[in-house]
């Protein structure tokens, strides 16, 4: 749960869904790599459409300098984070191992952060292209601003 919201759908706001942004999204926007993935970024969290989650904290926590964590890390405590139930750490496990057997190898914490997308049903909006591999996922696509 999150807030009281059940995972069947999380509540949307002004009739808009909200979005788990990948790890490669905060990076591409906190260093400003991208124009587009900064002015996306920026009206999600007007919105207060953005969601995150455990494994994105641990990466950002992870990847980030000393310095640039103090600036960054306050932004997380704001945001509505998607709790880290045991079921999915089950999930995780089936997801990854299905995908295996298809010859698909995907970053263990990536496989984690996409089954917590799909344990809530939001979409996730990454650039990293190996999440297109995960069936059922949706994606958040930039471009228009909804799902593909």
């Amino acid at each position: 749960m999150l807030n009281g919201w059940k995972r069947s759908g999380l509540k949307m706001i002004n009739n808009k869904q909200r979005v788990l942004l990948d790890t490669s999204v905060w990076i591409d926007a906190f260093r400003g790599k991208t124009p587009q993935i900064l002015a996306v970024t920026r009206t999600l969290l007007n919105e207060d459409r953005v969601l995150t989650c455990g494994p994105v904290v641990f990466e950002i926590n992870r990847g980030f300098r000393p310095q640039e964590r103090k600036k960054i890390l306050p932004l997380f405590d704001a945001l509505a984070r998607l709790s880290f139930e045991e079921a999915i750490w089950e999930s995780a496990g089936d997801l990854d191992a299905a995908l295996r057997l298809k010859g698909i190898t995907i970053p263990p914490m990536d496989v984690l952060i996409a089954q917590v997308s799909l344990h809530y049903k939001v979409p996730l909006f990454t650039l990293d292209k190996h999440f297109h591999s995960i069936p059922g996922l949706k994606l958040f696509d930039e471009n228009s601003t909804k799902l593909f």
